[in-house]
């Protein structure tokens, strides 16, 4: 099978897991959304991820330093680093997202409130501390600051042939992917509401308007470069 293909059947295996197994997972998944454990774990995984994408952060710098190696080879292993890094934060600043969130619709402890809103700020510092990490290790680039308003136009300048074709890979298939997850993301979520009796319609029609906004800015983008 070829690895194209790999994911999109990862995809739908675990979504038929899900959908035909719903009926013994609902009510107990049910139970877990709306408890303050629930939260909890939210909160030490933001925490967890954060400091992983901090010390990622740490070993690029050390890697893009370290004498021993030749200009080349620090570059390949300190942006390796620097991609595990940004994953983490990701996910650090999305479950801190998540962990705020379930603060607001669920009745919980003041301090757990405070404590999930402490994480969700770290959370956010962190991102903007990754988001300034590339001109730290590439400080010969001239890279543009991340927030300034035409920073797509600066950086595409900037950059190679190939890095821009690795770039523009790693975006083709995120968008791929994305329109692979959200149709089933909308499926489950029908489902799910079908089966517990709270229908989900606001949450359909933001994904729907998310779908439709991402594909539209993709095919207007790809049209206007061509």
């Amino acid at each position: 099978m070829s690895k194209k293909y790999v994911l999109p059947v990862i995809c739908v295996i675990l979504a038929s897991i899900l959908i035909f197994t719903m009926r013994f997972w609902k009510i107990p998944a049910n139970d877990i959304l709306h408890s303050d454990s629930f939260v909890l774990i939210l909160i030490g995984l933001a925490l967890i991820a954060g400091i992983i994408g901090y010390l990622y952060s740490a070993a690029a710098y050390k890697v893009d330093n370290d004498p021993t190696l030749e200009h080349y080879e620090q570059d390949r292993q300190s942006f390796k680093r620097f991609s595990l890094m940004n994953i983490a934060l990701i996910i650090s600043f999305y479950v801190a997202l998540a962990s705020f969130l379930m603060v607001t619709l669920n009745q919980v402890p003041l301090w757990l409130g405070i404590v999930s809103v402490i994480v969700f700020i770290i959370a956010i510092l962190l991102r903007y501390y990754g988001y300034g990490m590339i001109n730290k290790l590439y400080p010969e680039r001239e890279l543009p600051q991340s927030f300034e308003s035409d920073f797509d136009d600066k950086l595409i300048d900037t950059l190679s042939k190939n890095e821009m074709l690795v770039i523009f890979t790693g975006l083709y298939n995120a968008f791929k992917l994305t329109n692979i997850l959200l149709p089933a993301a909308m499926l489950l979520i029908t489902l799910y509401g079908l089966e517990t009796g709270q229908p989900q319609h606001f949450a359909l029609i933001v994904i729907v308007c998310c779908a439709v906004a991402i594909n539209i800015i993709y095919q207007l983008t790809v049209r206007k470069m061509i």
